[in-house]
């Protein structure tokens, strides 16, 4: 009978020291690229509790009102930017694939009965700038919540229930306290809470009482914390037409891709 022949690693000098219960092979760490790398500091994330914000108005130099409507293209390894976001219009890489797809595949692309298939569509997001108390002061924070509104079922994301909360009107059709008046607007009361056992956080929104005249609160900020509010349109991030392929292999296997690109020739 024959000893079978075994091979070994050599030792790694790297991984000495490394307790075992630790994984030595690096994850792909999700990339979201929705914001500049200067803002990306500035994303805020509501902790589980009560926060109140002050919506900021539009910004006089912006092209944008107060919230900006983006359009964002998700997948497994992270997201971005669909450049109709900034430009109406505008295609993107995704937009050629879904086309090639819809010709070539079209079994292949995500349904209601195929949750397995190829997302290549955008979906809603919101994005605005809160001032809100962070270690006793208030600082200036970028929003970044869901803008579906709940037409397909389900409850509607977090940017709708804030949107909808800043058209509310009364009985004469006349703005309630509208939250986005620079003198006359009132804060917002986001409450968060992750009960044990399920994925996703719920969230309860409501409109306070007390007018918060930007104003005011501006004047008791320190300066560089005022200095960060920049319009909208100049705080996202664009990838470019090379970076979209590039990021495309999230989604789609190599060799799908440069089928598509020949199509495009």
């Amino acid at each position: 009978m024959n000893t079978p022949t075994i091979e070994f690693n050599l030792p790694s000098e790297t991984l000495k020291g490394v307790s075992p219960w630790i994984n030595p092979h690096k994850t792909t760490a999700y990339k979201d690229l929705l914001l500049k790398p200067e803002f990306e500091a500035h994303r805020f994330k509501f902790p589980i509790g009560t926060t109140w914000f002050r919506i900021v108005p539009a910004l006089r130099d912006s092209d944008m009102g107060w919230l900006l409507g983006a359009h964002v293209l998700n997948y497994q390894g992270g997201r971005h930017m669909h450049p109709r976001t900034i430009s109406p219009g505008a295609k993107s890489v995704y937009d050629h694939a879904y086309g090639w797809f819809k010709k070539h595949r079209q079994d292949a692309l995500y349904s209601k009965t195929n949750k397995e298939g190829y997302k290549l569509l955008a979906d809603p997001v919101c994005v605005f700038w809160v001032l809100v108390e962070e270690n006793g002061k208030t600082v200036a924070r970028l929003l970044q919540a869901s803008g579906y509104d709940g037409s397909r079922g389900g409850v509607p994301g977090l940017g709708h229930q804030i949107w909808q909360l800043t058209q509310e009107v009364d009985e004469d059709r006349k703005s309630v306290d509208n939250p986005v008046d620079p003198e006359t607007g009132v804060q917002i009361c986001i409450e968060k809470k992750q009960t044990p056992g399920t994925r996703y956080p719920s969230y309860s929104v409501k409109a306070g009482r007390v007018r918060a005249p930007m104003s005011e609160i501006l004047a008791k900020m320190e300066p560089e914390d005022v200095a960060i509010l920049t319009p909208l349109e100049q705080v996202v991030y664009l990838p470019t037409e090379v970076e979209e392929w590039k990021l495309l292999a999230n989604v789609i296997d190599a060799e799908t891709i440069d089928q598509i690109r020949a199509s495009l020739d």
